[in-house]
């Protein structure tokens, strides 16, 4: 093999791990079904989207009446924090802590709050 082609299979080589180390193991990442038992009914129970583009998280709560996006993310670790705007006007906020596949902590505005208790959503084999 020629010292180029060497040098730049070495390089592909190089490139592959640093791309692989790059990868977010977050434990927080995935999709989440959520049971949130003192909310309101149509925001009881859900599933809770949760990603990372470009160094930025990003968290989407499902509902049989749409989906709310989250707002100021902010992650560390096992932990997540974001903010929600219910029906435009109401803030509410998530504090959560994930366990494994199971995620707990709560939502709190100023009319209620609630324990949310949620399990990671794995895929079909």
């Amino acid at each position: 093999m020629s010292s180029f082609k060497a040098n730049r299979a070495m390089n592909l080589s190089k490139n592959n791990v640093s791309i692989e180390q790059k990868v977010d193991k977050s434990p927080v990442l995935g999709a989440w079904k959520f049971l949130m038992p003192e909310a309101d009914l149509p925001y009881r129970n859900g599933r809770i989207f949760i990603s990372k583009t470009n160094d930025v998280y990003e968290a989407v709560i499902s509902l049989k009446t749409g989906t709310l996006n989250g707002q100021d993310v902010e992650v560390d670790n096992n932990r997540i924090n974001f903010n929600i705007n219910i029906e435009g006007i109401e803030r509410t906020s998530f504090v959560l802590k994930v366990e494994g596949d199971k995620m707990v902590g709560e939502f709190y505005s100023n009319s209620s709050s609630s324990e949310v208790f949620a399990k990671r959503e794995l895929p079909e084999e």
